[in-house]
């Protein structure tokens, strides 16, 4: 199981919830799709026996830390990551989506930024943008659980 969150801006209150859930469900990689902002909150996040991936986005302020304390798990995107098998491709911006998602290159596509919720698919490739998991700039806070050896996609409300 995996879970793909985004642009959780400081809100620890969301981010144990968050992590919570993924432990209930035995995540085994979480992938950020930006805007974690400091390091307590990855500190959050770095769950133990858990792969963390993630990007860095435009609110990221603590930069040398957030890299620093994520051993180099959190950098710069576009970032390429090939997870059991599944090719990833995770940004923060949302970039070329439409020509990513037609060219069929990756399996999976996550990008945050602009805090709305958007799951597409395509022949191969899924595309996910978890939605805003603060709660800050969107109706609901949200993240999402994916199942990656049956492609099973659970949008996960707080």
């Amino acid at each position: 199981m995996w879970l793909v969150v985004s642009d959780t801006h400081d809100n620890l209150v969301n981010i144990r919830k968050i992590v919570s859930e993924a432990k209930r469900r035995g995540v085994t990689h979480i992938f950020h799709c930006g805007d974690i902002i400091s390091p307590f909150a990855l500190k959050e996040l770095l769950i133990a026996e858990v792969d963390f991936h993630g990007v860095f986005g435009n609110n990221d302020g603590e930069i040398l830390l957030l890299t620093q304390r994520s051993s180099g798990r959190v950098r710069k995107g576009p970032a390429e990551i090939i997870v059991d098998g599944h090719k990833i491709l995770l940004m923060h911006e949302p970039v070329a989506l439409e020509a990513l998602l037609e060219a069929n290159v990756y399996d999976f596509i996550f990008y945050g930024h602009t805090h709305k919720l958007d799951v597409r698919r395509s022949t191969k490739t899924i595309l996910i943008n978890p939605g805003d998991a603060s709660g800050y700039l969107a109706d609901k806070s949200t993240a999402v659980f994916i199942d990656p050896s049956k492609k099973d996609i659970e949008v996960y409300e707080l």
